[in-house]
């Protein structure tokens, strides 16, 4: 019989940068028919208890996951952690340190914008991992463009006059919390202009698997991330990067069969040193 269930393993509530809350986001992925779905906020782990509870109600398998904006070499890319137990001390360390960089670097973006007299405020009083676009936000909010991507081609984009660089870890760090936790370390979509030298450094550290399907890749690239996986011996997993509900970002358009679930989870076990406890 033909196994048809369907996973999107890359999804963004509004404790990071996504819009909809834990509970919305798993109602939509049962609406979409999904079996399974993880929440991968930025560097922040809040939403996945009340993600796993909607779950229990709707019938959807949440897995426990992260987006983790780590460095290798001179590289920046971004880690999906996946399998992992939230409550460990060494990893929750890590979050903490790194929710707390990401409130400074809001300061530094709103100094920056009060210089250009672009003036926000931004209400950093929630307990969530703060990124551009809650920036982004404010601005339109506040007047100053008239979308989130105006926002970024003029003021918080990679090489614009707010840009302040993300807050870190050392990719080699990141994948040992994950480990010690229990989980796995998967490199985000790697479409995102990583070289194959890149892959290669994280394969020698640790990494565990590759996304190999995401919108940003089209049929070239992911038949060309899935033989490196293949060869490298690395899982594959794949989502949507689901932020908002828009024609943008269709639901479970990039979603993967349910056994490459079952294989990420396999490779996860050689990991396990601590009970998940959620």
């Amino acid at each position: 019989m033909i196994d048809v269930r369907r996973a999107d393993l890359h999804m963004h509530t509004c404790h990071s940068d996504g819009q909809l809350s834990p509970a919305e986001l798993v109602m939509k992925a049962h609406d979409y028919g999904l079996r399974a779905i993880a929440i991968t906020d930025h560097d922040c782990v809040d939403g996945l208890g009340e993600g796993a509870q909607a779950g229990r109600q709707y019938g959807i398998e949440v897995i426990a996951g992260v987006e983790l904006s780590v460095s290798v070499g001179h590289a920046r890319v971004h880690l999906l952690g996946y399998f992992f137990d939230p409550e460990h001390p060494g990893l929750s360390d890590h979050l903490a340190a790194l929710k707390d960089l990401r409130r400074r670097r809001m300061l530094l973006i709103q100094e920056r914008l009060a210089h250009l007299d672009v003036p926000v405020a931004i209400d950093l009083s929630a307990d969530r991992a703060y990124t551009r676009p809650h920036v982004a936000e404010a601005m339109v909010e506040a007047g100053h463009v008239g979308s989130r991507r105006e926002a970024f081609a003029q003021y918080l984009g990679d090489d614009k006059p707010a840009y302040v660089p993300e807050p870190r870890l050392a990719a080699v760090d990141a994948l040992d919390a994950l480990h010690d936790a229990g989980g796995i370390g998967v490199l985000a979509h790697p479409g995102h202009y990583v070289a194959a030298e890149t892959v290669s450094m994280l394969l020698s550290i640790g990494l565990d698997g590759l996304e190999t399907i995401h919108r940003s890749h089209d049929d070239v690239l992911t038949a060309y991330y899935r033989q490196l996986a293949r060869d490298m011996g690395l899982v594959e997993t794949g989502g949507s990067d689901f932020h908002r509900p828009d024609a943008d970002e269709p639901l479970g358009r990039w979603s993967v069969p349910y056994a490459w679930l079952d294989t990420a989870r396999s490779r996860s076990e050689g990991h396990k040193r601590t009970p998940i406890r959620w």
